[in-house]
């Protein structure tokens, strides 16, 4: 245990170290969280347990959940004065093959009308559209350690920087390559515990005629790293801590002709998240993620979860520490989890 919190404590000191305030953009929306059990604990979820939405963090985990079909629906609640109305759903659905192997889809599309119209090209625009549907296959290599390989399509239109060479509407690919280790449960002096650890490489692609700086902000190339551990006291109260790093693995300041692109996106996060699970029926959740050089990734974090035989539910509400939010950084996030098995 002891060892598990100065692991912790380094990797705070070291990367808080590197802090350097530097004024960065709004992601996409596509890359931020929405599920509420990740935002309860400060958007970790690349190295936690397997649950209806890891199609969204980390696909490796789907072979090692205790069920065989499942299917996440979340939903971002709350207005801004920025945006007239916003349309969001995200669905995120897994199933078993055997004990070897899963697929996953996902989809995640916002449209939201614009309060602050924009004049381009002699019209103004209303209006935005962000959509990705993205699949994985992951395959169990050895009782502990799984993998995954996946795709994803991402569809813009209205949402790419406004310059002469873009049109209306722009699309992306992107490749993701995950890994999950789920360790067997150890037997300490005064509890059981068990070891996790996971990395998932998000966005990748190659280079060709249709991939922009500009256009590719909206979905940056990634990797993230997460470890956790399990304090497994009784059969009735157990206590999850996980760390995850992200950063990117691009620079998306300049564009391919070395200029600036005067939104640039930059930086790097680190997070800690606290899952607490009460006869694992009622669960507590907190988190705090700290942004290096992305100050709109800098918030605490409250979460809280109920789970059925059925149905599981999970809502967060997270707490900005920083002037430049995300419009929906800030919302209540609401996610049920339907354990399609049991249900037909």
């Amino acid at each position: 245990m002891r060892n598990v919190f100065i692991f912790t404590l380094i990797c705070f000191g070291c990367l808080s170290a590197q802090q350097n305030n530097v004024t960065t953009v709004r992601d996409g929306f596509i890359g931020i969280v929405t599920d509420g059990r990740a935002a309860g604990q400060g958007d970790v979820g690349v190295g936690t347990s397997t649950d209806a939405f890891s199609q969204f963090w980390n696909p490796a985990k789907h072979v090692f959940s205790d069920k065989a079909c499942e299917i996440g629906i979340t939903q971002v609640l709350g207005n801004n004065q920025e945006f007239n109305e916003l349309n969001q759903l995200n669905l995120s659905f897994y199933n078993k093959l055997d004990t070897r192997s899963a697929y996953g889809l996902g989809f995640r599309g916002y449209a939201y009308e614009i309060s602050k119209f924009v004049a381009f090209r002699n019209r103004t625009i209303q209006a935005a559209l962000e959509l990705s549907i993205d699949g994985s296959y992951s395959l169990r290599l050895s009782d502990t350690f799984a993998m995954s390989v996946g795709g994803r399509f991402i569809l813009l239109e209205d949402k790419v920087l406004l310059l002469d060479e873009f049109s209306d509407v722009s699309s992306l690919y992107g490749i993701d390559v995950s890994g999950f280790y789920y360790g067997n449960e150890i037997a300490y002096k005064k509890f059981n515990g068990r070891w996790r650890a996971g990395f998932h490489f998000s966005n990748l692609r190659g280079r060709s005629l249709n991939d922009n700086k500009p256009i590719e902000i909206y979905a940056p190339s990634t990797l993230s790293i997460g470890t956790g551990f399990d304090f497994i006291f009784n059969q009735e109260k157990i206590l999850g801590i996980t760390t995850e790093y992200k950063t990117l693995l691009d620079s998306y300041v300049e564009n391919t002709n070395g200029e600036n692109l005067g939104f640039g996106l930059e930086g790097s996060v680190i997070a800690l998240g606290l899952e607490f699970a009460y006869k694992e029926k009622l669960i507590a959740r907190s988190g705090y993620s700290h942004g290096i050089n992305r100050l709109t990734d800098s918030f605490v974090s409250i979460g809280t979860g109920f789970k059925g035989k059925y149905v599981d539910l999970d809502v967060a509400s997270l707490l900005g520490l920083s002037e430049e939010e995300n419009p929906i950084r800030e919302k209540l996030r609401v996610s049920l989890s339907l354990n399609l098995e049991e249900i037909l």
